[in-house]
Order: C-alpha cells, then structure tokens, then sequence
C-alpha cells in the first residue's frame, strides 16, 4: 500500500448476480477490461498518478471477475466482507463452480484490506436466519456505495426483483440514494453522499426466467453527457444562443427541462463524478511534481514540522511528537504535508494573481487619465493603456485556466480536514477498524463505524465542490491500517500532544491571523479614507486656486493645473482599488471567523486538564470531538467565503 499513501485514488465499487453463464465469462471481461480503458482514457488522461482501487466482497460470479480483471489491469482490491470471513465462507460450499473456496482465497490473499460488516444481530441468528443473513449483504453493499465514485454493476437490469442486498437494490440505492428507513439517521440520508453514477453490464443468468439473452453495455460517462446535452458543438452553440438572448433580453429554454427526473438525476452523477475525479487527478500530478525539486521536498518537510511546533517553546518543532504521529498515522501525516504544502504554494500565486490585477488596473486607470489631460503623447500614452489592458486579460485567462484560487481552496479545505484526522488519531477518535485478515478464527468481531467516523463529521451543509473532500475521507480511512476497535482510553502521551500543539497552537495560530486581518483591513480602511479627504479638501483648494491665478505654473513639462486634475481623478480611483482588494481577499469577514475560533480554541484550552485521568478522560474526549467538528465546519465556511469572490479583472 505504500506507494498509495500520498494518492487519491479512483475508486470503483462493484455488485452483480453469481449466476453468470460460463460461457460469457470472456466476453464478459472483455468490457470489463474496456469500461477500465474507458475510465482511464476519458477521466484520468491515461496517467499513472491516478491508482485504481476496486471494491468487491468477491461473491461467486461478477464480483470475483471484475477483481481478476482489474488485479490483472494493475488496480488494487479491498475486500469487504458482509459477516466474519469463516462465516462468510460457508456461502461458497460447494458454490456454483468447481473450485469456489480456492479461487475466493487466491483473490482474498491479494486484498489490501477486508473490513468486515457490523453484524446486525448475534452471529447464530445470521447462521440461521436467511433474512439476518440478507441484511449482512445489505449492509456490504451499502458499505461499497458510500466508498466508491462509480459503481460498477454486472447485472440483468431487472429491478422489479428487489431481494435484500440484491444487486437491483444496491443499483436504486446508488442511483437515489438510502431511505430513511434503511439509513437509520437522517443527516446520512439528507447527506446522500452514496448517490453516483452506474456503469450497467447487462448480462444473462444461468436462470431459466432471465429475459436477457445477450450481453451490453449501457452508455455510461460521456457518452450519458453527449447524450443528454449534445455534443461539443451542440454546446458551444448553445452558450452561443444563450449570450444573444441575453442581450435580446430573451431566455432559451432550459434543456434539461424535458428529461426525466431520473434522466436529469444520470446526467448530474456524470457531471459530479467528472469535477471529483478531475480534483483527485490533479492533486495526483501536483503531489507527483511538487517533490521532485529541492524547494518542494522542503516545503512538504516544513508543513509536517508546522503540525507539531510548540508556540509555548518558542516555536520550536516537538520531533518527540513527530515521530509519535509518523508511527501512528504516517499515511495523515504525508497526505496532510503534501496538501498543506500545496495549498501555501498555490495561496501565494492566488494572492499575486489579486495583486498584479489591482496593480495592472492601476495602471491602465492613470494612463487613461493621462491621455485625456496631455496632449503631447497620447500616441505612447493610448499604446500603454492598450497594453495594460492587454496584460490584465492575460493574467486573468491564466490564472482561470491554471484554477490557481480553486485549487488553493479544495487543498486547503482537504489539509485542514487532514490537520484533524491526525489529531484524531492520536487520540483514538476514528479511523479504526476490524480487517479480516488480521481476526482470529474464534474472534467474530466486525466494525463498528463502516461509514467512517472523520468523514462522517465533515459538515454536510458546505458548496457542491467541497463533497470531494468527504469522499476523500471515507476512502482514507479505509485505506489506513486497521487497529480494532477505538479504545475509551486516551493515553497521556496523545493527550499532552494534543493539548499542546493542536489546540494551543490553533489558539495562537486564530489569534494572530485574526489581529492580522484585521489590522491589515484597517490599514486599508485609513489609507483610503486619506485619499478620498486628500481630493476635496486639499487639492480641490489648490486647483481652484490655479484657475483663480492663472500664471504660468509648470512641473516636469506639466501644466500643474492638468496635473492637479489627473491626480484628483486617480485618487479616488486608488481609494476604490484598496477598497476592492481588501473586500476580494475578504480580510473583515476572516478576520471575525478567526475571533470566533481563537474563543473556541481558548475555551477548550481552559477545559482540557493538563494531566487527563479516569475522572476527565469522557469530558477530554467530547471536547477533542467537538473541537474536530467546529474545525471542518469553519474551514468550509472560510472556502465558502472565497468562493464567493472568483478572481476576475478589475
């Protein structure tokens, strides 16, 4: 798993019937191996960065030839498994096939993780009930939906037969989502973050009453977008008639007005699972290139040595600390330096892209002003207006087509949410698990928290773009190593780390950045009511003077009365571009959201005892949760904020 750790993979679930026919088996991995060309042709640009990882609870029949399929293909496998493995087992005796335990251990063997499925009620009513046993392969499918981006499904494409844990329910409930009733809880059922697309193998069964009697493949990715709105073409032509209208003060008809309500539903799993992979994509080739020169690799270093800085010594770096989190969450604390050091990067380019468009701005501003008051070299003057011009369109379409602000905001929100799982793992909040292949024959124990409990916290209340970030949580968390269930015990070494570097130095970190954007707010605040002033009431006197006494005054060449007009009219102007680049970077309103956690933080650092014991251990772990919690919330919030203000030329 090594080579995952810094990686955000595309992940493909997978359910199907266990009565394929033999005979189509090749052709049957035939288009598997072709939906898996597809996906890296059309999604992931035929690049390496991207792993592939498959989940299967390797039941006879589709599950077990879409793992040979994508093992062959270079993929990995994670094998969930409904109930306890030997348990499991007893449904492939004898099987359908010759050789059906064999071929299950052989692919079981090469799964880099098997967690396995809470078990409804005890382990004899499973062995006994066929219904309990159904709720088992219920709660497996459900586990493969919620963890992976597309599902694949192997199946006849008949759903009025909806058993338990069938593949036609596993399909519905990608596709719609759970009901309440099946959820159990109603922020996962308004969450829906299982809801995604399908890509349907429609394929005949060894059962007499199947209607399918030839194998297909439905249109999946973009073939579905082609098919719903048009070709490449098609669109341009569309946003070409839809600008007319706008000038003609007309509206085109909204083309997704006549689609089905489960056609328009296809279409917005496509277009979702398009952005996602797209962010995993590029966060891959960014982690893959960041590294690679001496800058990168140090920076990456120095955002793993600013999780563990003690403010209270000085700032120095607790390397105690740091080789504790390595030992217990290596895997979130690589994937928390590469973010962190992506996303320093890309807000420092962010904030020079804002910076050199005010700068720019400026500059066309005066020339213009220039040219209407000299008429000696309106010639040079219009030439570098119309370059300036020329320049901020240039930074701008660069800036849009690098996604420089977009990018620095997902990277961001995902270290920020990663800050908290590392934490959260010291302390033995989440992220554990039961896997199969380490349990005892005589241990039936099965996990506890199948949705994961760090993604689970994330808000589900946030912009669309931010539902990557949840996804990539409830993935990382399965590929983390298992360590059984979560223990009540906090051990003092995690909690002095905590309470040290997480919420005393988050307390220092919001305290300083709030009084730093708030003085820098107020700094342009000042300077722009002192420009604004300096036009009326002091160069409005000088100018009327001038008129009054009309002598020849000159400066630099300048008729000091055309001076005097072209600085009135440029001071206003820099009054309003200070103005705007305190309002696009949002400096007031960070400011109050930093004051707010800097209250909480300091809070909690009043709560939390420096010694935990028996007696504190249930109150630390509440206020280390709830910390976690209000972390991910407000870093949403924060994204929120600058989604708000795109970057655009001023």
């Amino acid at each position: 798993m090594d080579d995952l750790t810094d990686r955000l993979p595309l992940v493909i679930g997978v359910t199907g019937h266990r009565d394929l026919r033999q005979a189509d088996v090749p052709r049957l991995e035939a288009e598997v191996a072709a939906i898996f060309a597809g996906l890296r042709r059309d999604y992931l640009n035929d690049g390496k960065e991207t792993p592939i990882v498959v989940l299967s609870a390797l039941a006879e029949g589709a599950d077990r030839l879409v793992a040979r399929v994508a093992l062959a293909q270079g993929a990995r496998l994670i094998a969930p498994l409904p109930m306890p493995l030997d348990e499991y087992k007893r449904d492939f005796e004898p099987g359908l096939q010759p050789g059906n335990i064999a071929e299950f251990e052989a692919l079981f063997a090469q799964a880099i993780a098997a967690p396995v499925m809470p078990l409804q009620t005890s382990l004899e009513a499973v062995r006994t009930d066929r219904q309990k046993r159904s709720e088992q392969y219920r709660a497996v499918g459900i586990f493969i939906i919620q963890h992976c981006h597309v599902l694949l499904a192997l199946w006849d494409g008949n759903d009025n037969e909806m058993s338990p844990g069938g593949s036609a329910e596993i399909v519905k409930y990608k596709r719609e989502g759970l009901p309440l009733p099946i959820s159990g809880s109603a922020r996962a059922s308004l969450d829906a973050s299982e809801i995604g697309p399908v890509i349907e193998v429609i394929t005949p069964r060894m059962k007499e009453t199947s209607a399918v009697r030839s194998i297909s493949v439905r249109p999946w990715g973009k073939g579905v977008i082609a098919q719903f709105r048009g070709g490449l073409f098609h669109r341009v032509g569309r946003g070409v008639g839809s600008f007319i209208a706008h000038l003609c003060r007309r509206e085109l008809p909204e083309e997704r007005a006549k689609l089905t309500s489960a056609q328009r539903r296809e279409l917005e799993a496509w277009e979702s699972f398009q952005a996602l992979i797209e962010l995993n994509r590029q966060f891959n080739c960014d982690a893959a290139q960041f590294p690679r020169d001496a800058k990168g690799a140090n920076r990456i270093a120095r955002s793993l040595d600013s999780l563990f800085t003690d403010r209270a010594a000085g700032s120095a770096v607790d390397t105690a600390a740091r080789q504790h989190a390595l030992e217990v969450a290596p895997m979130w604390c690589r994937l928390f330096s590469i973010a962190d050091s992506l996303a320093q990067k890309l807000q420092a380019q962010f904030r020079r892209d804002w910076l050199w468009l005010f700068a720019w701005g400026f500059v066309a501003f005066t020339l213009f002003a220039l040219f209407t008051h000299v008429g000696i070299i309106n010639k040079i003057l219009l030439s570098g207006y119309s370059l300036s011009i020329a320049v901020i369109i240039a930074i701008y379409l660069r800036a849009r087509r690098r996604q420089h602000q977009e990018r620095y905001l997902d990277y961001r929100a995902l270290a920020e949410a990663l800050r908290v799982a590392v934490y959260w793992k010291l302390l033995g909040i989440g992220a554990r698990y039961f896997d199969a292949r380490s349990m005892r024959d005589d241990d039936p124990a099965t996990d506890i928290n199948p949705s994961g409990a760090i993604a689970n916290a994330y808000p589900i209340k946030q912009p669309s773009e931010l539902a990557w970030v949840k996804v990539c949580l409830r993935m990382l968390e399965r590929m983390d190593q298992p360590q059984g269930r979560p223990g009540k015990r906090i051990e003092p070494v995690a909690h002095d780390i905590a309470r040290r570097l997480w919420v005393e130095g988050q307390l220092a970190y919001f305290r300083n950045a709030g009084l730093l954007h708030n003085r820098r707010a107020e700094w342009i605040e000042a300077y722009s009511a002192v420009l604004l002033v300096l036009s009326p009431f002091v160069l409005v006197p000088i100018l009327l003077y001038f008129m009054l006494f009309p002598a020849e005054h000159r400066w630099l060449g300048l008729d000091l009365q055309h001076a005097i007009l072209v600085i009135i009219g440029l001071l206003p102007g820099v009054a309003a571009a200070m103005t705007g680049y305190g309002e696009r970077l949002a400096f007031k309103a960070h400011a109050r959201q930093y004051d707010r956690m800097r209250m909480l933080f300091e809070r909690a650092y009043e709560l939390l005892p420096a010694q935990i014991d028996s007696s504190t251990m249930t109150l630390a772990r509440a206020l280390y949760h709830e910390l976690g919690v209000e972390s991910m919330r407000e870093n949403a919030e924060w994204v929120a904020i600058y989604r708000q203000r795109p970057i655009q030329p001023q």
